[in-house]
């Protein structure tokens, strides 16, 4: 943990108010943007940030340093995330299933230009990359979330998920294969 970070930290604990704005202001949208890709609900990702800025007023005490306050900030968000989604399971009576079945899929294109007349073709393969990604099940979603759209490290997401770097990695590779099926099949469908 850098000395500026250490600082902001102690201002946290000490319960400075300047700390709590600069908290929300550096820190608001990567908090939104994860718990949004998790839940796929706007309404849900803004309740998931504000609970999870109120578990770190309540929780900024405990914070040891041994991760990076960032870190520590992302397992809280995800894990806010993922409790909403497992009490609306419980409260809809469904089981909470995790799907971990390994399935090969095809590689995604390259890349898809952006040209003026094929932006609706973008728009709707966009759309189609953001249904799969909620396909997915929580804990590949968000393996996936934070390795693909957010750009960590796999040793940081592990520490976030609290599992290994290993099984961080089976992950991400396990929700790339399930995204690239689903995908492939709902292009074939559109080419039919």
């Amino acid at each position: 943990m850098g000395t500026s970070e250490r600082d902001f930290v102690e201002r946290l604990k000490a319960g400075d108010p300047s700390a709590y704005e600069e908290l929300i202001e550096n820190y608001a949208d990567m908090v939104y943007r994860v718990t949004y890709r998790i839940l796929q609900d706007p309404q849900d990702a803004e309740d998931a940030m504000q609970e999870t800025f109120l578990t770190v007023y309540r929780r900024i005490p405990t914070f040891r340093g041994d991760a990076k306050f960032s870190t520590w900030l992302y397992r809280i968000a995800t894990n806010t995330a993922l409790d909403l989604i497992r009490t609306r399971q419980r409260k809809q009576g469904q089981d909470i299933v995790w799907d971990e079945s390994e399935e090969e899929g095809v590689p995604l294109p390259d890349e898809i230009t952006p040209l003026p007349e094929e932006l609706l073709l973008r728009q709707e393969v966009m759309e189609l990359i953001e249904e799969g990604i909620a396909a997915l099940s929580p804990k590949l979603r968000t393996a996936f979330v934070l390795y693909e759209l957010e750009g960590l490290p796999m040793k940081e997401i592990a520490s976030i998920l609290g599992i290994s770097e290993n099984a961080t990695k089976v992950r991400v590779h396990r929700a790339r294969a399930q995204l690239q099926k689903f995908l492939a099949e709902r292009l074939q469908e559109v080419a039919q």
